[in-house]
């Protein structure tokens, strides 16, 4: 009964699926299995970034700062021709009021600049990162 067991198709696909999850865990690299960075632990990594794996968190942090900035910029930049469109009557009262043209407007392109700003800076590191020693 072993014998006809090893020999079944089942057998062989448990063999070769397990061979292949254990083929995946070795080949991922160890960079990525990192934690992404925290806020809070971005000042020391900066202050102390030595070796790749280093500088490579640091631009990932950077990588998923840009990302956050742009679906911010992207909300705002919808919101912008609402209000450009639907003037809130109570703006006359308030013109520095979060909900005018200006203001949505603006923050998208600030938004938007600093999503370009977070992408410069993973793009340093990981120049940092290919020049570093370790």
């Amino acid at each position: 009964m072993r014998k006809n067991f090893m020999s079944t198709g089942i057998f062989k696909t448990a063999v070769f699926a397990i061979t292949l999850a254990l083929a995946a865990v070795v080949s991922v690299p160890a960079d990525a299995k990192a934690q992404p960075v925290k806020k809070s632990e971005l000042k020391g990594l900066l202050t102390n970034a030595e070796t790749k794996a280093d500088h490579e968190r640091i631009a990932q942090y950077f990588d998923a700062e840009a990302v956050r900035y742009e679906a911010e910029a992207k909300d705002h930049g919808e919101l912008a021709p609402f209000y450009k469109k639907s003037p809130d009557p109570a703006l006359s009262k308030h013109p520095g009021s979060p909900r005018a043209f200006e203001h949505c407007d603006a923050l998208s392109k600030n938004l938007q600049k600093s999503a370009e700003e977070a992408r410069s800076l993973a793009a340093e590191h990981r120049g940092m990162a290919h020049q570093a020693k370790k």
